[in-house]
């Protein structure tokens, strides 16, 4: 049977769908209000949430910190938010109250890879996934990558050289994007690559294709329409840049399990997980990371990490995945804005080659990870650049139940943030005087 309603029927049912949506997105818009905190309106529907996607993070938020405070609520992506940039209470949502607040911004992005990321898995999955990543990250394992990242170092050292007697301009941020790329591929998957010379490598094209930054209408659909992008199970990135990764993560591993060899790298580390050969090293960081998480909390919720030691296909290759992505982009962000600071600050970059010329005078070109963590002044020139650009511009926290941040007696309802605003903390003259000036 066929229903022909008239354009007036259409108008009030069109009316009526919009009301029934802006009435469900709205539910919230008084919820700061009634506790009393500073908060930035609801404004429009869909306003908050176009926003994030027509503004960087770091920008949007220090607007918000400017206006409301270092103590204010606001309203994202179907999230009721609250902003805390007051060091103590910073360092009670990180720490003291960790097991309250153990999950990242929880999301499903409807892919078996993506979905098993520690860096978005709930808590009791990332206790179990954690430790086998962390002796990654061991002073131990550092040193044994220091003359690989000095390789890929090296190469890239030619390739500028070249640029410069060739009189070429480069694209800085692309140009350490590729050696990050090289420096991951050769410690975490033992993959010599030369980006830089080698760009049709479908490798590096891949890269960039996870790296586009464009907002596609998936990516839009999945931020601006939370509860219907959840409602038909949305898939907002491509899944195929990330298959093809965990493509040569497994190929890799096919060719180890046949020729029977070991390699030191992230990826063996994720072989060995699988395989449940981690025990030893996975028991000491638990109990590391458990006396971390555990210090000073009055929280009564279970914190320790999972004994199961074994990881899934999928969990192993995600973490696999992460590395890249967590690798890459901050790696070349942070490197490139640190050349940009040396070169408007040339009395800071005399400085810092006098020390590393005198490093390389007392202990030659190939001085070791031990001798280049003493360059004091190199370390203060990163931690400022650091400072003045993180990769990292909000830190987020989601609560696994009802908590009170008991000395401002606001409440976080289950499933809802707290977020930091790394990057306007950094640049509050409170904190920081004279923030917007580099100064080592």
């Amino acid at each position: 049977m066929v229903f022909v309603l008239g354009w007036g029927k259409w108008i009030i049912l069109a009316l009526t769908v919009f009301g029934l949506l802006y009435l469900y997105a709205t539910r919230d818009r008084n919820y700061w209000k009634y506790q009393q905190v500073p908060y930035e309106s609801l404004g429009l529907i869909f306003g908050p949430n176009i926003k994030i996607l027509t503004q960087p993070v770091h920008v949007l938020d220090d607007g918000r910190y400017k206006k409301y405070g270092k103590f204010f609520g606001t309203f994202e992506a179907g999230k009721i938010i609250l902003f805390v940039a007051e060091p103590e209470l910073v360092k009670q949502v990180l720490v003291k109250d960790f097991p309250a607040l153990p999950n990242r911004r929880q999301f499903k992005l409807y892919d078996p890879l993506l979905d098993n990321m520690m860096s978005i898995t709930p808590a009791e999955r990332w206790r179990k996934i954690r430790p086998a990543a962390s002796p990654a990250f061991s002073t131990g394992k550092l040193r044994k990558m220091n003359s690989l990242i000095e390789d890929c170092a090296v190469t890239s050292v030619e390739h500028l050289k070249k640029a410069a007697s060739n009189e070429e301009d480069i694209d800085i941020k692309q140009f350490f994007g590729n050696y990050a790329l090289d420096v991951i591929a050769r410690c975490a998957f033992a993959t010599r690559l030369d980006s830089h010379s080698d760009q049709t490598n479908e490798f590096v094209t891949r890269s960039r294709q996870a790296f586009s930054g464009r907002v596609t209408p998936r990516i839009f659909m999945f931020f601006v329409f939370p509860a219907i992008a959840k409602m038909i199970r949305l898939r907002p990135f491509n899944s195929d840049v990330f298959l093809y990764f965990k493509q040569v993560c497994q190929n890799i591993i096919q060719g180890r399990q046949k020729n029977q060899s070991r390699h030191e790298d992230f990826l063996q580390l994720m072989m060995d997980a699988q395989e449940g050969k981690l025990q030893t090293a996975t028991e000491n960081a638990s109990e590391r990371d458990n006396q971390l998480f555990n210090l000073g909390s009055e929280v009564k919720t279970d914190t320790t990490f999972s004994s199961d030691k074994t990881l899934t296909e999928d969990e192993a290759m995600a973490q696999c995945v992460l590395f890249f992505l967590a690798g890459q982009d901050t790696t070349s962000t942070v490197i490139s804005y640190t050349l940009y600071l040396l070169a408007i600050h040339p009395e800071v970059q005399e400085r810092l080659r006098e020390e590393v010329d005198e490093c390389f005078r007392i202990h030659g070109d190939h001085p070791s990870l031990d001798v280049v963590t003493k360059l004091k002044y190199l370390h203060c020139v990163v931690s400022e650049s650091l400072r003045m650009y993180p990769p990292a511009t909000r830190i987020e926290r989601q609560a696994i139940e009802d908590y009170i941040l008991a000395e401002k007696g606001v409440t976080v309802k289950k499933g809802e943030l707290i977020a930091i605003p790394v990057y306007s903390m950094h640049h509050d003259p409170e904190y920081f005087p004279n923030p917007y000036t580099f100064d080592p």
